[in-house]
């Protein structure tokens, strides 16, 4: 009887823990519910006639067209942006002329921003896979964050 208490208290974090698991979704099923959620964003906001779809399927528009060079992931790019939680709009960053290396940048930028050119204006939407995962970044963003950046790349310096 002494040893039954234990038993069950195991059996029952056992029983805990499995459906904590069941219930994580894979990494193409958070990818595809955050597509989704963009997705709906975009049709709510009326941002459909000017959405263009990447190669790797992330959605952006195109605010402004600049003439200048397109950065190499080993260049510094120089920015001003702006980063928002999709679901409340919430500004969680933003910064002007800030300067940092292209490749050191979460894979989102590194795959966008490698295809602007000097004075191009992006908005792009970053379902969490290609912004800051499963952990999210620190307290400030959460696991599993769907994220819109506004981003006007200023200079590429090699």
């Amino acid at each position: 009887m002494r040893y039954l208490g234990a038993i069950l208290v195991v059996g029952f974090g056992l029983l805990f823990f499995a459906c904590d698991e069941e219930e994580a979704l894979s990494v193409v099923e958070q990818y595809n519910l955050e597509q989704e959620k963009i997705d709906n964003y975009l049709t709510e906001n009326g941002i459909t006639d000017t959405l263009i779809h990447n190669p790797s399927n992330i959605r952006y528009t195109i605010n402004a067209i600049g003439d200048g060079i397109t950065p190499l992931l080993s260049d510094s790019i120089y920015v001003d942006y702006e980063g928002r939680f999709l679901d409340t709009e919430e500004i969680f960053d933003g910064n002007e002329e800030l300067g940092m290396i292209l490749g050191q940048t979460i894979l989102g930028w590194q795959v966008m921003v490698s295809e602007m050119r000097e004075g191009d204006d992006y908005t792009i939407y970053l379902p969490s896979y290609y912004a800051y995962g499963t952990h999210g970044s620190g307290s400030t963003i959460p696991a599993n964050a769907t994220l819109i950046f506004d981003i006007r790349l200023i200079r590429v310096a090699n």
